[in-house]
C-alpha cells in the first residue's frame, strides 16, 4: 500500500502550496502576487488548515496501522498455523492432532503378536559378521559350498555361476531361520491360539509351529526344515527355543552351515505398537567352536498386507520345479542356486 502524499489525500481534500515570505528588515511581507487578506479571512483560514492537519494526521494513522498489519500478518499467519507454535493452534487442529498420536504412544498389548510383519531394512543377514571359527566337521562341510553372495566380513566370495549349488534353487525349502535372513523371505504372520503360535511365512508359503503349551523340547526330534520349536513369556518378551533342525538347509545367503544337532534361541518383542524387534542365535557345537549371537537387533514393521499382494494376506509364493527347470533349461541345476542374487552385502 503506498503511502497518500500531502497533496492528495485521497479523501476529496487538497491543500494549497504554503506560502513563502521573504525576509526584508526582518519584517515579512506577502510576495506581490497575492493580496493581502482580512484578519477574518485568515482566522478562516487558520481553521480550516487544523481541520486538513486532523484529516491528515487521522488519515496517516490509519494507513500506518494498515501498512504495519499487512506487513506483519504473515508472520502472525505463520505463528498461528505453524505446529510448532505452543499455545497459538486452532483448536481443530489440537483436536485432529489428539486423535493421531504416534506408535510410540498408542496403546497396544505387549504379548499380542497377531499380524503381518515385514523387515525395516531389506537385505541378505547373516547371524552376525562375527562368526565363530569352524570345527573341523564344520570345515569339511563348509568346503563343499559353492554360495552366490560374497561377504567380506565373513571371508566368503561368491563362486562362479557354473559352480552354485544353492538348495534354494532346486526347490528346496528354506529352512529356519534362513527364511528370516533371506532376502524377499523376511515377511511373516503370526497367529496366537491358547497352545500355540503359529508363524506363517510368505516364502515356500508355509509355517512353523512354536508350541506354548508348557512342553518341552524333544531329547532327539526327527529333523525338520523348520525344526520343533516351543515359546514362553518373560515379561514381554517372547522367547522360543528350537532344536531338531534338517542339515541341509543354510544359515543364510552365504552358504553358513550346520548339523542337526543346531539348537536356536531367539526372541521376538513388540518396541511399540508397529514394531516389532527379532534376534537369534545359533548354538551347534558340533558346526561351531562357540555360539554364534545374539544377533543383532532386526526390526520388522506392522502392516496390513503383504507388499507383493493385492490382498491383505501372504502371497501364494511356492517354488515351482516345473517352472525353474523351464526357466533355466540347458543349464546344470546342480551348480546354480538363489540367481539373480550376486555382488557383495
Amino acid at each position: 500500500m503506498k503511502q497518500a502524499s500531502s497533496s492528495g489525500l485521497g479523501c476529496g481534500l487538497r491543500l494549497e502550496p504554503a506560502r513563502r515570505e521573504a525576509p526584508t528588515s526582518g519584517i515579512a511581507t506577502a510576495e506581490p502576487r497575492y493580496q493581502l487578506r482580512t484578519t477574518q479571512t485568515l482566522t478562516q483560514m487558520r481553521e480550516g488548515s487544523r481541520r486538513i492537519s486532523k484529516v491528515r494526521n487521522r488519515f496517516i494513522v490509519s494507513a500506518r496501522v494498515v501498512a504495519a498489519a499487512l506487513v506483519f500478518s504473515p508472520v502472525m499467519f505463520a505463528q498461528t498455523s505453524s505446529p510448532a507454535s505452543a499455545g497459538s493452534q486452532p483448536s481443530a487442529a489440537k483436536t485432529k492432532q489428539a486423535k493421531a498420536p504416534s506408535a510410540k504412544t498408542q496403546a497396544f498389548n505387549p504379548r499380542d503378536l497377531n499380524g503381518i510383519w515385514n523387515i525395516a531394512r531389506r537385505k541378505q543377514l547373516a547371524i552376525s559378521d562375527d562368526r565363530p571359527p569352524l570345527t573341523p566337521w564344520g570345515q569339511e562341510k563348509f568346503s563343499k559350498i559353492r554360495m552366490s553372495w560374497t561377504n567380506e566380513a565373513l571371508g566368503i566370495k561368491a563362486f562362479p555361476e557354473k559352480d552354485w549349488n544353492d538348495p534354494l534353487f532346486q526347490c528346496d525349502p528354506a529352512g529356519y531361520p534362513r527364511v528370516m535372513q533371506q532376502i524377499f523371505g523376511e515377511l511373516m504372520r503370526f497367529v496366537q491360539t491358547p497352545d500355540e503360535v503359529i508363524e506363517f511365512f510368505e516364502w515356500d508359503h508355509t509355517w512353523r509351529d512354536i508350541w506354548t503349551d508348557g512342553r518341552k523340547l524333544h531329547d532327539d526330534p526327527e529333523p525338520r526344515y523348520y525344526g520343533y520349536s516351543v515359546g514362553r513369556w518373560d515379561g514381554d518378551t517372547f522367547i522360543v527355543d528350537s532344536n531338531g533342525f534338517d542339515e541341509r538347509t543354510w544359515l543364510d545367503p552365504y552358504g553358513d552351515v550346520h548339523s542337526d544337532q543346531m539348537r536356536l534361541k531367539e526372541t521376538f518383542r513388540r518396541e511399540d505398537r508397529d514394531h516389532l524387534e527379532w534376534t537369534v542365535m545359533v548354538d551347534d557345537p558340533m558346526t561351531y567352536t562357540r555360539p554364534w549371537g545374539p544377533s543383532e537387533k532386526r526390526i520388522f514393521n506392522l502392516v496390513p498386507k503383504s507388499p507383493r499382494s493385492e490382498n491383505e494376506e501372504l502371497r501364494e509364493d511356492f517354488c515351482v520345479w516345473s517352472d525353474s527347470a523351464g526357466f533355466f533349461k540347458g543349464v546344470d541345476t546342480l551348480g546354480l542356486g538363489d540367481a539373480p542374487a550376486r555382488g557383495n552385502k
